[in-house]
């Protein structure tokens, strides 16, 4: 069944920057029980299990930007190898964002993101998170999260009406959890506790290559079916994933 999401405010001001976002989550049901919380300058989302930490979209910390400091490059990243191809430096539509990493790692060696995001709890986390990035004083993430990063209004790809024109499309849809693997991550746990799994994945992918854009890539789970196949140009393999490439000509504008 059904839960409603429970918005916890403990910081007034922050909840006063988002006072149109909060207006618009209300009345809003998850399916299992997550709280949204506006603490100490920091919008977070805590998940069913009370012991664990809540989850926030930070890029001046952590796991992330260790990654951007001291990762190996494009060359080491699948993502990004996928992405760029021979480019320097491609506008890259994410068309799945959801906490930014993937289109965090790809703006750090590059690349200019438009993010899209559909659920509006993750929007929310979204543009905290890019917020507190350019307000951070890390010279590095600040250039990223003002400049390279852009959250669009459009929730999809497919609704973008602006007049960009990506190199690369990228899509990492939500898969369900294996019941054999390892116990999953808490963010991603809390993830599929909110979103469930994309299950319009591929009605999405052929929207975006139905647009005909230059390259869409879509990531996969190793173990996950190939969509369109026969569409297939190439593939880019990672230990747990597969990053699909699909070529087009280029020619779209984004409408469908």
């Amino acid at each position: 069944m059904p839960f409603p999401l429970k918005i916890a405010v403990r910081d007034e001001a922050l909840a006063g920057l988002y006072q149109k976002e909060l207006s618009e989550l209300a009345g809003l049901e998850t399916p299992a029980p997550l709280t949204l919380i506006l603490d100490s300058g920091k919008v977070s989302l805590a998940g069913s299990n009370a012991a664990e930490a809540p989850v926030l979209v930070d890029f001046a910390g952590g796991a992330l930007d260790y990654r951007r400091a001291h990762g190996g490059g494009r060359h080491s990243e699948g993502v990004a190898r996928a992405c760029f191809g021979r480019l320097k430096n491609p506008v890259i539509f994410d068309g799945t964002a959801g906490l930014g990493r993937d289109a965090f790692i790809l703006a750090s060696l590059g690349a200019r993101v438009h993010l899209f995001e559909r659920n509006p709890v993750v929007r929310l986390l979204l543009r905290d998170g890019l917020r507190r990035g350019r307000e951070c004083g890390i010279p590095e993430v600040l250039e990223i999260t003002d400049e390279r990063m852009i959250l669009e209004d459009a929730f999809s790809v497919t609704l973008y009406r602006g007049s960009v024109i990506p190199d690369t499309v990228y899509l990492d849809p939500m898969y369900p959890e294996r019941k054999r693997s390892a116990l999953v991550k808490k963010d991603m746990r809390i993830f599929h506790e909110l979103l469930g799994q994309d299950a319009d994945r591929e009605d999405y992918l052929l929207a975006v290559l139905a647009a005909d854009y230059r390259k869409t890539v879509m990531k996969l789970p190793k173990w996950a079916e190939i969509m369109e196949p026969e569409r297939v140009n190439t593939a880019v393999i990672t230990k747990n994933h597969r990053f699909v490439v699909y070529a087009g000509s280029g020619r779209s504008d984004g409408g469908v």
